[in-house]
């Protein structure tokens, strides 16, 4: 599909709408969050529009990243793609089991990047030709850093209700029980870490490429992040982590993840761009 229609207004309208499903979604999300009564029922509506809003989504970032045989990998359009998957995974998991206190923050983050990627189309995409092995390397890294980052979201929920009950706040409800948020937080933890895992096996492939901006730092971020949250699971399983403690190490993790990948992609394309 031609560049062109990017800016058209067809791309336009269709992006606005997807931006309003999102905000509508995390809205009606933060309203269900407040009634704690709805907590453990299923909402249909809200699957509805998150899964209309990530078809929309991914369609404008098919369109967007996708020119022939190569790919937008600049920071605004990874940023999107992350928050699609996000999304995409909230809505997905909402058939199972209600995760609004996450989608509330998720939903309108995700309308909020697609926006400004529609504003700023060109802004510093990076396009190469991509290769059956790089792109499985790509949606294994997406997929990866769209769990873990679900898994950080948890944890800051858990961290954020422990202080409250510790200063004995009013209105410190958690949204679902805690054994609920702890079997949430560490499935993410699981297939992220698993998803990271095959990333960095099929990364090596590539490892030739030393000469890419920001590559050494990349590799050694991300592999603190997985020895991290390697370190998190035998905590968990085998002295009983959870709580507190396991949210922070959740947190360590991502970051060194969010600075590996999203960090490295700032300092090379913006601040020495």
């Amino acid at each position: 599909m031609s560049e062109s229609f990017q800016t058209s207004p067809s791309f336009i309208l269709l992006a606005l709408l997807t931006g309003l499903l999102y905000f509508a979604n995390g809205l009606r999300a933060r309203s269900r969050v407040q009634k704690l009564s709805q907590a453990t029922q299923a909402d249909i509506l809200s699957i509805l529009l998150g899964l209309i809003a990530c078809l929309g989504h991914g369609f404008l970032l098919k369109t967007s990243l996708l020119q022939g045989d190569a790919i937008s990998l600049g920071l605004l359009p990874m940023l999107s793609v992350t928050a699609f998957a996000m999304s995409l995974v909230i809505a997905l998991n909402q058939i199972r089991r209600p995760m609004n206190h996450i989608a509330q923050l998720v939903f309108p983050v995700a309308g909020l990047t697609l926006l400004i990627q529609t504003v700023y189309p060109g802004q510093g995409p990076v396009r190469v030709d991509v290769a059956p092995a790089l792109t499985l390397h790509i949606i294994l890294s997406i997929l990866a850093y769209s769990l873990l980052a679900l898994g950080a979201l948890q944890a800051l929920y858990l961290t954020w209700h422990d202080q409250r009950m510790r200063k004995k706040q009013s209105g410190a409800s958690l949204f679902l029980p805690i054994q609920t948020l702890d079997t949430l937080l560490f499935e993410s933890i699981w297939t992220g870490l698993i998803a990271l895992t095959l990333a960095i096996g099929t990364g090596f492939l590539f490892i030739d490429s030393r000469g890419v901006p920001g590559l050494i730092h990349h590799t050694i971020l991300t592999a603190m992040a997985w020895l991290v949250f390697v370190v998190l699971l035998w905590g968990r399983y085998r002295l009983g982590w959870r709580g507190s403690l396991a949210a922070g190490w959740t947190l360590l993790g991502f970051a060194f993840l969010a600075l590996g990948y999203f960090g490295s992609k700032f300092v090379v394309e913006v601040l020495l761009s």
